[in-house]
């Protein structure tokens, strides 16, 4: 056996880490451990030590947890019994497959191919095609033909491909026009074709809310001019539903999503694509999205204040700049905008709209402007009934859920050799 008494050191330098361990322990030990002993605890530590260096910058407290150290490991055990430890080289590999996300969105299905070199932003490239939305090829044999072709023959022969399905199925499947079945279906084409590299999933409103705040704090990490703590909420828009987070209260924000029935089969836009709704029946119409966008802001919170990250179609309704496709404002993207400034842009907006089809000859309204027409009035009552008269906006682009959901897989990518490292330590 030999002796632990320790010798006087000066300050400033460091003891290895068998003497910390030795020193640390002699209470326990009956103030005696041999050097093997010795050896094996320090092994434990050194290894707890690395894998909490390993948790991930932004670790927040109400979804992650850091790894227990290796101090509560080694209490855990006989002093004298311990294993060996396993101590790896390198901790946690980086991902070096491809990862593609197909998002099957409620207006088309597309891909994104990401490049992400683990240093900088993740970048992702669009596919210059798109298919059928998913809950449209689903009802239909010959489309879901179609659309399983198109995913076979245009994404990546190898790597993860994660398939991920918005609003659209799922309010098809909340009002029974899709069933549980189908989808299983799907997943077993998707076998098929891909094997066990593709995955598929259907979201829920808050995990796509989730996805959405996960990637805009991942562009605000690489933003020149802004910072995280800037924001205190973010409201984004697609073809069916809108998502809403409020960092009212703590760290972690409230998530929120909503149906907003923009692209709603039957609804104005699909009427408008016929060209054959005007006049009496579009203020009918138009008085329906009144009505039912009250119901929904109501049960939102009410009189949010602070700074609001604006992202998705919504903020491409406040900021964008028209073309033939989408009918905008154009208030301009990285910029702050007062609840005053969105507010008469939105009633402005609003009011030519009613100008164009209610004054003289009533005209169909087309696609586009029906559209247009629904945002802006989900938006006018938001901004009167959800945010204070002194919020602010800020309009990014490039913010999706299929980045936020890349993230997330690729954040527990990593924490599994973590996890099998601590248990073997």
């Amino acid at each position: 056996m030999i002796s632990l008494t320790p010798t006087p050191r000066a300050a400033n330098i460091a003891r290895p880490a068998t003497s910390r361990v030795c020193r640390r322990f002699i209470p326990e030990a009956g103030g005696m451990m041999d050097a093997a002993a010795c050896a094996v605890a320090a092994g434990v530590l050194s290894a707890g030590a690395a894998a909490a260096r390993q948790v991930p910058r932004r670790a927040r407290p109400l979804q992650r947890t850091r790894p227990s150290s290796g101090w509560k490991l080694l209490k855990q055990l006989p002093l004298l019994q311990l294993p060996q430890p396993v101590l790896p080289t390198v901790l946690v590999q980086p991902i070096d497959e491809p990862v593609t996300l197909v998002d099957c969105g409620s207006g088309s299905t597309r891909a994104l191919f990401f490049t992400d070199d683990g240093l900088s932003h993740v970048s992702w490239e669009k596919s210059d095609w798109r298919g059928d939305p998913l809950a449209v090829a689903l009802g239909d044999d010959l489309k879901l033909e179609s659309l399983l072709r198109l995913l076979e023959n245009e994404l990546p022969k190898t790597g993860r491909v994660l398939l991920g399905a918005t609003a659209g199925v799922r309010q098809a499947m909340q009002d029974g026009a899709l069933a549980h079945e189908q989808l299983d279906l799907f997943q077993d084409r998707l076998d098929g074709i891909f094997g066990r590299r593709a995955r598929f999933m259907v979201l829920s409103g808050e995990e796509e809310a989730r996805a959405e705040w996960e990637a805009l704090q991942h562009a605000l990490d690489f933003a020149p001019d802004l910072r995280q703590d800037l924001f205190h909420g973010m409201l984004s828009g697609g073809g069916m539903s809108c998502q809403l987070a409020w960092r009212g209260n703590g760290p972690s924000p409230e998530l929120f999503s909503f149906r907003n029935g923009v692209l709603q089969p039957g609804g104005l836009a699909d009427k408008a694509s016929q060209q054959k709704i005007f006049g009496a029946e579009l203020q009918q119409e138009l008085a329906t999205v009144q009505f039912l966008t009250e119901q929904l802001v109501s049960d939102l919170p009410q009189a949010m204040k602070g700074n609001f990250a604006l992202v998705e179609w919504l903020g491409l309704y406040v900021a964008g700049e028209s073309t033939d496709r989408d009918l905008v404002m154009g208030l301009g993207y990285n910029k702050w905008l007062t609840h005053q400034q969105v507010s008469e842009a939105v009633a402005q907006h609003l009011a030519q709209l009613h100008k164009e089809h209610f004054s003289g000859v009533a005209q169909p309204i087309c696609r586009r402007s029906a559209i247009s027409w629904v945002y802006g009035i989900i938006l006018q009552n938001m901004l009167k009934v959800c945010f204070d008269p002194n919020a602010e906006f800020y309009c990014l682009k490039g913010i999706n859920w299929s980045t936020g959901h890349y993230l997330m897989h690729k954040e527990s990518i990593e924490e599994k050799p973590k996890q099998m490292m601590l248990q073997t330590s």
